[in-house]
Protein backbone atom coordinates (compact mmCIF):
# COMPACT_ATOMS: atom_id res chain seq x y z
CA UNK A 1 0.00 0.00 0.00
CA UNK A 2 1.39 3.09 -1.09
CA UNK A 3 1.55 6.39 1.32
CA UNK A 4 -1.72 8.38 1.85
CA UNK A 5 -1.13 12.09 1.29
CA UNK A 6 -1.75 12.85 5.31
CA UNK A 7 0.05 9.95 6.85
CA UNK A 8 -1.35 8.41 10.09
CA UNK A 9 -0.08 7.84 13.40
CA UNK A 10 2.45 10.90 13.12
CA UNK A 11 6.14 11.10 11.85
CA UNK A 12 7.69 9.03 14.63
CA UNK A 13 11.42 7.39 14.39
CA UNK A 14 13.20 4.51 15.90
CA UNK A 15 16.93 4.83 16.46
CA UNK A 16 19.47 2.94 16.80
CA UNK A 17 23.13 2.78 17.58
CA UNK A 18 25.67 0.68 15.48
CA UNK A 19 27.30 -0.48 18.76
CA UNK A 20 31.60 -0.25 18.27
CA UNK A 21 32.11 -3.61 18.11
CA UNK A 22 29.09 -4.90 18.07
CA UNK A 23 29.09 -4.70 21.85
CA UNK A 24 26.12 -4.82 24.05
CA UNK A 25 26.26 -4.62 27.61
CA UNK A 26 27.65 -2.55 30.83
CA UNK A 27 31.04 -3.83 31.03
CA UNK A 28 34.48 -3.24 29.38
CA UNK A 29 34.61 -2.99 26.09
CA UNK A 30 37.99 -3.87 25.08
CA UNK A 31 37.75 -6.22 22.08
CA UNK A 32 39.18 -6.00 18.39
CA UNK A 33 37.70 -8.46 16.33
CA UNK A 34 40.48 -10.01 13.56
CA UNK A 35 39.82 -10.17 9.83
CA UNK A 36 40.81 -12.75 8.66
CA UNK A 37 37.25 -15.09 8.59
CA UNK A 38 37.92 -17.59 6.03
CA UNK A 39 34.89 -19.27 6.11
CA UNK A 40 33.44 -20.69 2.65
CA UNK A 41 29.71 -18.73 3.53
CA UNK A 42 28.93 -15.69 5.44
CA UNK A 43 28.13 -16.50 9.17
CA UNK A 44 27.99 -13.78 11.91
CA UNK A 45 29.33 -14.67 15.15
CA UNK A 46 28.30 -13.51 18.24
CA UNK A 47 30.96 -13.45 21.70
CA UNK A 48 29.22 -13.40 25.04
CA UNK A 49 30.88 -13.11 28.74
CA UNK A 50 29.80 -16.41 30.56
CA UNK A 51 31.47 -15.68 34.14
CA UNK A 52 33.55 -13.11 35.59
CA UNK A 53 36.93 -14.33 37.51
CA UNK A 54 40.81 -14.27 36.96
CA UNK A 55 40.26 -14.82 34.15
CA UNK A 56 36.78 -13.84 32.78
CA UNK A 57 35.68 -16.78 30.66
CA UNK A 58 33.16 -16.08 27.70
CA UNK A 59 31.02 -18.75 24.80
CA UNK A 60 30.09 -18.10 21.31
CA UNK A 61 27.96 -18.78 18.34
CA UNK A 62 27.69 -18.88 14.68
CA UNK A 63 24.74 -17.50 12.78
CA UNK A 64 22.42 -17.39 16.79
CA UNK A 65 22.72 -21.52 16.92
CA UNK A 66 23.81 -23.19 19.99
CA UNK A 67 26.26 -21.75 22.19
CA UNK A 68 29.85 -23.23 22.46
CA UNK A 69 30.93 -23.11 26.31
CA UNK A 70 33.82 -25.72 25.80
CA UNK A 71 31.81 -28.32 27.90
CA UNK A 72 29.92 -25.57 29.91
CA UNK A 73 34.01 -24.30 31.71
CA UNK A 74 33.86 -21.28 28.70
CA UNK A 75 36.57 -20.21 27.44
CA UNK A 76 39.37 -18.46 29.51
CA UNK A 77 40.37 -15.24 27.83
CA UNK A 78 44.02 -14.74 27.76
CA UNK A 79 44.65 -10.88 26.07
CA UNK A 80 45.95 -12.59 22.91
CA UNK A 81 44.00 -13.42 19.83
CA UNK A 82 41.79 -16.21 20.38
CA UNK A 83 40.68 -18.06 17.16
CA UNK A 84 37.14 -18.80 17.07
CA UNK A 85 36.29 -20.25 13.85
CA UNK A 86 37.30 -20.26 10.00
CA UNK A 87 39.74 -17.76 10.99
CA UNK A 88 37.83 -15.68 12.86
CA UNK A 89 39.63 -14.22 16.03
CA UNK A 90 38.89 -12.03 18.86
CA UNK A 91 41.33 -10.04 21.17
CA UNK A 92 40.33 -8.64 24.73
CA UNK A 93 43.01 -6.19 25.80
CA UNK A 94 42.03 -7.24 29.68
CA UNK A 95 41.62 -10.38 31.01
CA UNK A 96 39.61 -9.33 33.98
CA UNK A 97 37.06 -6.53 34.71
CA UNK A 98 34.15 -7.57 31.82
CA UNK A 99 30.12 -8.41 33.12
CA UNK A 100 28.89 -11.25 32.56
CA UNK A 101 26.25 -11.23 29.61
CA UNK A 102 28.39 -8.59 27.89
CA UNK A 103 27.87 -9.42 24.67
CA UNK A 104 29.77 -8.31 20.93
CA UNK A 105 28.93 -9.47 17.17
CA UNK A 106 30.62 -9.42 14.19
CA UNK A 107 28.84 -9.87 10.63
CA UNK A 108 31.40 -11.49 7.49
CA UNK A 109 30.72 -11.59 4.24
CA UNK A 110 32.13 -14.24 1.52
CA UNK A 111 30.77 -14.61 -1.82
CA UNK A 112 27.84 -13.64 -0.79
CA UNK A 113 24.86 -14.12 -3.38
CA UNK A 114 23.17 -11.11 -5.47
CA UNK A 115 20.18 -10.75 -7.48
CA UNK A 116 20.74 -8.72 -10.40
CA UNK A 117 18.76 -6.59 -12.62
CA UNK A 118 20.68 -4.23 -15.44
CA UNK A 119 23.32 -2.20 -13.65
CA UNK A 120 21.94 -2.87 -10.14
CA UNK A 121 22.77 -5.82 -7.80
CA UNK A 122 21.23 -6.54 -4.61
CA UNK A 123 22.41 -8.93 -1.42
CA UNK A 124 19.86 -11.54 -2.14
CA UNK A 125 19.31 -12.70 1.82
CA UNK A 126 17.54 -9.94 3.32
CA UNK A 127 19.11 -10.05 6.68
CA UNK A 128 22.05 -9.45 5.42
CA UNK A 129 21.62 -6.23 3.47
CA UNK A 130 22.36 -3.58 6.31
CA UNK A 131 25.82 -2.85 5.40
CA UNK A 132 28.75 -1.22 7.65
CA UNK A 133 29.27 2.59 6.79
CA UNK A 134 32.53 1.77 8.40
CA UNK A 135 33.51 -1.30 6.53
CA UNK A 136 32.01 -1.37 3.16
CA UNK A 137 32.09 -4.41 1.57
CA UNK A 138 33.08 -5.20 -2.02
CA UNK A 139 30.64 -5.98 -4.78
CA UNK A 140 31.91 -7.78 -7.83
CA UNK A 141 30.80 -8.48 -11.28
CA UNK A 142 31.89 -11.45 -13.03
CA UNK A 143 31.54 -9.26 -16.25
CA UNK A 144 34.16 -6.73 -14.87
CA UNK A 145 31.50 -3.65 -14.26
CA UNK A 146 32.84 -1.25 -12.03
CA UNK A 147 30.59 -0.12 -8.74
CA UNK A 148 29.39 3.30 -8.90
CA UNK A 149 27.48 3.56 -6.43
CA UNK A 150 26.87 1.40 -2.52
CA UNK A 151 23.34 1.66 -0.52
CA UNK A 152 24.27 0.54 2.62
CA UNK A 153 21.02 0.30 3.92
CA UNK A 154 19.22 -1.92 1.42
CA UNK A 155 22.80 -4.10 0.44
CA UNK A 156 22.54 -2.74 -3.00
CA UNK A 157 25.29 -1.92 -5.95
CA UNK A 158 25.05 0.60 -8.65
CA UNK A 159 27.69 -0.59 -11.63
CA UNK A 160 28.57 1.52 -14.96
CA UNK A 161 27.01 -1.04 -17.03
CA UNK A 162 24.33 -3.99 -17.00
CA UNK A 163 26.08 -6.85 -14.77
CA UNK A 164 26.42 -10.50 -15.15
CA UNK A 165 26.88 -12.16 -11.82
CA UNK A 166 27.61 -10.34 -8.84
CA UNK A 167 29.31 -11.54 -5.40
CA UNK A 168 29.84 -9.24 -2.38
CA UNK A 169 32.67 -10.39 0.47
CA UNK A 170 34.20 -8.15 3.49
CA UNK A 171 35.00 -8.89 6.90
CA UNK A 172 32.59 -6.81 9.26
CA UNK A 173 31.17 -6.03 6.26
CA UNK A 174 27.67 -6.48 7.84
CA UNK A 175 25.34 -5.04 10.22
CA UNK A 176 23.70 -8.28 12.26
CA UNK A 177 20.61 -6.93 13.83
CA UNK A 178 22.54 -8.20 17.68
CA UNK A 179 24.50 -5.74 16.50
CA UNK A 180 22.32 -2.85 16.32
CA UNK A 181 20.99 -1.04 19.68
CA UNK A 182 17.92 0.59 20.15
CA UNK A 183 18.44 3.83 21.75
CA UNK A 184 15.48 6.24 21.64
CA UNK A 185 12.41 7.66 19.17
CA UNK A 186 11.99 10.77 16.77
CA UNK A 187 9.10 12.56 16.53
CA UNK A 188 8.01 15.27 13.38
CA UNK A 189 10.94 13.61 11.74
CA UNK A 190 11.91 15.73 8.43
CA UNK A 191 14.92 15.08 6.04
CA UNK A 192 15.57 16.86 2.57
CA UNK A 193 17.91 15.13 -0.40
CA UNK A 194 19.19 17.80 -2.67
CA UNK A 195 20.94 16.92 -6.11
CA UNK A 196 23.96 19.30 -6.70
CA UNK A 197 23.74 20.38 -10.60
CA UNK A 198 26.31 22.51 -12.99
CA UNK A 199 24.85 24.40 -15.35
CA UNK A 200 25.91 23.92 -19.07
CA UNK A 201 24.49 26.52 -21.11
CA UNK A 202 25.11 27.07 -25.01
CA UNK A 203 24.85 29.84 -27.18
CA UNK A 204 21.54 29.66 -29.03
CA UNK A 205 20.07 27.44 -26.27
CA UNK A 206 16.10 28.60 -25.59
CA UNK A 207 16.56 26.40 -21.92
CA UNK A 208 19.42 25.47 -19.51
CA UNK A 209 20.86 22.06 -19.57
CA UNK A 210 22.60 20.61 -16.44
CA UNK A 211 24.99 18.04 -15.13
CA UNK A 212 23.89 15.99 -12.74
CA UNK A 213 26.82 16.10 -9.47
CA UNK A 214 26.57 14.52 -5.93
CA UNK A 215 23.27 14.16 -4.27
CA UNK A 216 22.97 14.77 -0.02
CA UNK A 217 20.67 15.37 2.55
CA UNK A 218 19.88 16.53 5.64
CA UNK A 219 17.24 16.60 8.04
CA UNK A 220 16.27 17.25 11.78
CA UNK A 221 13.00 16.26 14.43
CA UNK A 222 11.54 18.34 16.90
CA UNK A 223 11.69 16.18 19.70
CA UNK A 224 14.17 12.96 20.71
CA UNK A 225 13.92 11.00 23.71
CA UNK A 226 16.20 8.03 24.52
CA UNK A 227 16.59 6.08 27.96
CA UNK A 228 19.18 6.48 30.28
CA UNK A 229 21.02 8.77 27.73
CA UNK A 230 20.64 12.12 26.11
CA UNK A 231 21.08 13.33 22.44
CA UNK A 232 24.57 15.59 23.57
CA UNK A 233 25.82 11.88 24.29
CA UNK A 234 24.89 11.17 21.24
CA UNK A 235 26.46 14.14 20.13
CA UNK A 236 29.84 13.86 21.80
CA UNK A 237 30.34 10.00 20.26
CA UNK A 238 29.84 12.04 17.20
CA UNK A 239 32.79 14.39 18.14
CA UNK A 240 35.12 12.17 19.65
CA UNK A 241 34.74 9.00 16.75
CA UNK A 242 33.41 6.76 19.06
CA UNK A 243 30.36 6.61 17.43
CA UNK A 244 30.06 8.00 13.59
CA UNK A 245 26.65 6.92 12.63
CA UNK A 246 23.05 5.66 13.66
CA UNK A 247 20.47 4.04 11.75
CA UNK A 248 17.73 5.85 11.56
CA UNK A 249 13.89 4.16 10.48
CA UNK A 250 11.65 7.32 10.05
CA UNK A 251 8.29 5.91 9.80
CA UNK A 252 5.07 8.33 8.07
CA UNK A 253 2.74 4.90 7.60
CA UNK A 254 2.27 2.73 10.36
CA UNK A 255 -1.71 1.82 10.14
CA UNK A 256 -1.08 -1.08 12.78
CA UNK A 257 1.87 0.60 14.94
CA UNK A 258 3.74 -2.32 14.75
CA UNK A 259 7.13 -0.81 12.60
CA UNK A 260 6.14 -2.53 9.70
CA UNK A 261 4.52 0.49 7.90
CA UNK A 262 6.13 2.87 5.20
CA UNK A 263 9.58 4.25 6.05
CA UNK A 264 12.69 5.19 5.05
CA UNK A 265 16.00 3.47 5.90
CA UNK A 266 19.16 5.75 6.47
CA UNK A 267 22.68 6.37 7.85
CA UNK A 268 22.70 9.50 9.44
CA UNK A 269 25.41 11.68 11.67
CA UNK A 270 24.34 14.15 14.22
CA UNK A 271 25.36 17.52 13.81
CA UNK A 272 23.39 19.53 16.08
CA UNK A 273 21.08 20.08 19.07
CA UNK A 274 18.96 22.42 20.96
CA UNK A 275 16.90 22.40 23.94
CA UNK A 276 14.44 25.00 24.25
CA UNK A 277 11.15 23.67 27.11
CA UNK A 278 8.05 25.38 27.39
CA UNK A 279 6.97 26.40 30.97
CA UNK A 280 4.82 22.92 32.23
CA UNK A 281 6.10 20.95 28.93
CA UNK A 282 8.24 17.91 29.20
CA UNK A 283 11.71 19.10 28.00
CA UNK A 284 12.74 17.68 24.37
CA UNK A 285 15.34 18.22 22.32
CA UNK A 286 15.33 19.47 18.43
CA UNK A 287 18.17 17.73 16.74
CA UNK A 288 19.56 18.25 13.12
CA UNK A 289 21.62 15.17 10.94
CA UNK A 290 23.01 14.57 8.11
CA UNK A 291 22.20 11.85 5.80
CA UNK A 292 25.35 9.15 4.87
CA UNK A 293 24.81 7.10 1.86
CA UNK A 294 21.89 6.32 -0.03
CA UNK A 295 18.11 6.64 1.78
CA UNK A 296 16.11 3.89 1.32
CA UNK A 297 12.17 3.30 1.45
CA UNK A 298 10.09 0.26 2.73
CA UNK A 299 6.85 0.11 2.09
CA UNK A 300 3.71 -1.05 4.41
CA UNK A 301 3.71 -4.77 4.90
Amino acid sequence: MPSPTTPMHGKLAAIYRLRPNGFEGDGLNDVTWGTAYSGASSRYYDVEIMTEGTPDKYKWRKDGGAWDDNGAAGYSITGAAQTLDDGQAITFAATTGHTAGDRWSIGNLKDEACTESGTEAQITASARRILNPNATPTFTDTGSKNVLIVDHTRGKAIFDGNVTVVTVAGNNGYVPLSALEEVGYLVDWSFQASLELAAIPKAGDDWQSYIPGQAGGSGGAGGYFIGGESFFDAFEDNADGTQKYFFLELYNYDPDQDQTGDHFNVWVTFDSFAVNPAINQVVKEAITFQLHGIPSFTANA
